[in-house]
């Protein structure tokens, strides 16, 4: 099931951060609205560049810190809705997320010179 989804946002080519889903668990129903159910999804960040790499650009929604990567983390929002596809609702979800990783992120820099700061390494990754 996961390996569908993590090819079609592999064929997004939206960058060198690639999202590739790990679990997604049962639906559960909302207590107060009949029309929605809830999912969890997880899904790790990987860079096809250097795969070794443990954190990679910091991005708006996710944290002022670069984002960790090869780490489950979760999808939000959770919740979906009856009348939608599940499916492609979901595929869109991650494929924003993944374009605002590309797009959006960025590497951070040194407030005096404008360059960008490797800190222990960590952009090249473990050789």
């Amino acid at each position: 099931m996961y390996n569908q989804l993590n090819q079609k946002l592999f064929e997004v080519k939206s960058g060198n951060y690639l999202i590739q889903v790990t679990n997604i668990s049962d639906k559960r129903p909302n207590k107060h609205y009949s029309k929605e159910y809830f999912v969890t999804v997880k899904y790790q960040v990987t860079d096809l560049n250097n795969t070794k790499r443990k954190f990679g650009v910091i991005v708006a929604g996710m944290g002022a810190k670069p984002i960790e990567l090869n780490v489950d983390r979760e999808l939000h929002p959770t919740n979906y809705f009856t009348w939608e596809s599940f499916d492609e609702t979901l595929f869109q979800r991650l494929c924003k997320t993944q374009k605002e990783i590309n797009e959006d992120g960025y590497y951070p820099k040194d407030r005096d010179t404008g360059q960008i700061v490797v800190k222990d390494n960590n952009l090249k990754g473990d050789n």
